[in-house]
């Protein structure tokens, strides 16, 4: 028997925890059942906790200590090459109304999708024959800049393809939701949406303005919050505040403002760090959050005022650079692997009205060299369940580009890990994770 390769002992003004990542636990313990942790005694615990333990994956036979990974990489190569189920990210229109100075988009040229690549998605979909069902997000520059071709795309695939729709999402910048988008999302029950702010009024309006008056966009957006939350019963609502070092005391004030004003259970609220690259493109800018530097500022912002939850909780991340049946569709009918790669005509996998791919060296090391199940480092983590073994994109910047890119989870510092799962103790106000043994 043995400590889980998850579990995490520690002690902290006097007390003493436990926690597990594989299981979301933090539970506050004796000073004796520490001591027996610590020195790895265990057949001196009593046989009933000794069993709540074992229960909880906290204590595992020598045998199982990689059962979880092992499990996880089942299933993740498994959805890897599922084929009853497509992704689709589908890029009706890649020029954007706003002139975000960090975007990538910026310096892409904008292509508008066609009635004819419309029916080739179709084909193309129809050529999955053991395909059953699809998950489709709308995605761009501005997708809303394209609604025709949202409305007429999907009505394609609901009536001339025998896939049932399952999520169905859109990522967009929240500036032209109105009724009419309302109405055709509520009949096609858009289950999730995800608009971004980048600050307080001041600073979003600096970033966020209209690409051709430079007009702030900061009233509208918030007066659009409002609509979806509203006529949208059935959709979540993610609001992405975009931040770095020089807007990050924006977030808890936005954040609280927010939470108190709607008060609802389908909005969730979380820092977008902001990821801009340095020239060379192999590491992040110094305006940029490295990940050692996240729970410090979540610790500042709550001493700000701001009501965070620190606890590093279980994620079963996913990504479609893994997923062999999920594509990112662009307006030409090309296809890509991550959503940062839209537009750049050297990650273009292939064409979906083509058999053959023209960039089979990209699709084998995406699919292949990126997983984190190739990298012993990760198999041996303590935070392998919260971060599923960080970005594909950046592990192959790191792999081919000569990157540098720090694609660990921000807890894997225990400094880090402990000010959070301390905090964490204070700021959860419901399902509290401490519980005590």
């Amino acid at each position: 028997m043995r400590l889980s390769i998850y579990t995490y002992i520690f002690t902290h003004k006097g007390h003493f925890y436990v926690y597990n990542s594989e299981g979301s636990i933090l539970s506050e313990i004796s000073e004796k059942l520490y001591s027996q942790l610590y020195e790895e005694d265990f057949n001196a615990i009593e046989s009933g906790l000794l069993d709540i333990l074992k229960r909880k994956h906290i204590l595992v036979e020598d045998d199982e200590a990689y059962s979880y990974y092992n499990k996880m990489k089942m299933l993740f190569y498994s959805k890897a090459y599922d084929k009853e189920r497509i992704g689709l990210v589908v890029v009706p229109y890649t020029g954007c109304n706003f002139a975000c100075p960090y975007c990538f988009e910026e310096k892409k040229n904008p292509q508008r999708m066609s009635e004819k690549v419309e029916d080739e998605i179709i084909l193309f979909l129809l050529g999955h024959k053991s395909a059953k069902n699809v998950n489709i997000t709308w995605y761009g520059g501005e997708p809303l800049l394209a609604f025709k071709n949202i409305k007429s795309l999907y009505t394609k695939i609901k009536e001339n393809t025998p896939l049932s729709i399952g999520r169905h999402s859109i990522v967009t910048n929240g500036y032209l939701i109105n009724d009419e988008v309302l109405n055709f999302f509520k009949e096609t029950n858009l289950n999730h949406m995800q608009i971004t702010l980048d600050g307080l009024k001041a600073q979003h309006d600096s970033t966020r303005f209209l690409k051709n008056s430079k007009e702030g966009t900061y009233d509208r957006i918030m007066e659009n919050i409002a609509k979806v939350l509203e006529e949208l019963p059935g959709c979540s609502l993610s609001i992405r505040i975009n931040i770095n070092k020089k807007n990050k005391h924006d977030f808890y004030v936005l954040h609280n403002y927010l939470k108190d004003l709607y008060k609802s259970k389908r909005i969730h609220i979380y820092p977008g760090f902001i990821r801009e690259e340095n020239k060379d493109k192999n590491s992040l800018c110094y305006q940029s959050f490295d990940a050692d530097e996240i729970v410090p500022f979540y610790e500042e912002i709550k001493n700000e005022g701001g009501n965070v939850n620190f606890f590093p909780y279980k994620s079963a991340k996913g990504c479609m650079i893994h997923k062999l049946n999920s594509y990112i569709i662009g307006p030409e009918g090309e296809f890509y692997k991550c959503w940062n790669d839209v537009g750049d005509a050297t990650k273009i996998i292939g064409y979906i009205n083509k058999n053959e791919l023209i960039n089979k060296p990209l699709l084998y090391r995406y699919m292949n060299e990126t997983s984190p199940f190739d990298n012993d480092e990760c198999r041996d983590c303590l935070l392998f369940p919260v971060c599923s073994g960080g970005c594909g994109l950046y592990r192959y910047k790191n792999l081919f580009e000569k990157g540098k890119f720090n694609i660990c989870s921000e807890y894997k510092d225990t400094k880090n890990l402990e000010t959070a799962l301390i905090n964490s103790i204070a700021q959860c106000d419901m399902n509290k994770p401490v519980i005590r043994m």
